[in-house]
């Protein structure tokens, strides 16, 4: 699994970091990241929010990779969350879990908590054999 990050800092932070290659919006006031955040990005960070937290937190997830023409339709199996057509980030309800998913062409990278990793890679392994 690549980097990940979570920074919570106050808004027009966030907003900054939103900058970053693979930055998720999770809320106002917080950005995940997949991948590396640049040290300019997070000095800008610092500079409007001296208490802003970014932490480095991928130990806390499990990242389960779709991949392929059939990545959609087996998403679309498990949850009704609408993917972005042209690549982002989207977060709601996989398979009844919490999840944020990175979508990048025919590549979907779902994030749930690691205890919940091996149940949605089971569900979504049900959802590839109903095809």
């Amino acid at each position: 699994m690549a980097e990940l990050w979570s920074v919570h800092a106050a808004e027009e932070a966030c907003d900054i970091v939103m900058r970053a290659p693979g930055a998720g919006r999770v809320a106002a006031d917080e950005v995940i990241v997949r991948g590396s955040i640049a040290e300019d990005l997070r000095a800008a960070v610092h500079t409007i929010d001296a208490g802003a937290v970014i932490r480095e937190c991928s130990e806390g997830w499990s990242e389960i990779v779709l991949s392929g023409a059939d990545a959609r339709s087996t998403f679309a199996r498990v949850s009704d969350l609408p993917l972005p057509d042209d690549g982002g980030y989207v977060q709601g309800d996989v398979a009844r879990v919490a999840a944020r998913v990175f979508v990048e062409g025919d590549t979907l990278r779902v994030f749930v908590r690691a205890s919940w990793g091996s149940y949605l890679t089971r569900q979504i392994g049900r959802g590839r054999s109903r095809a």
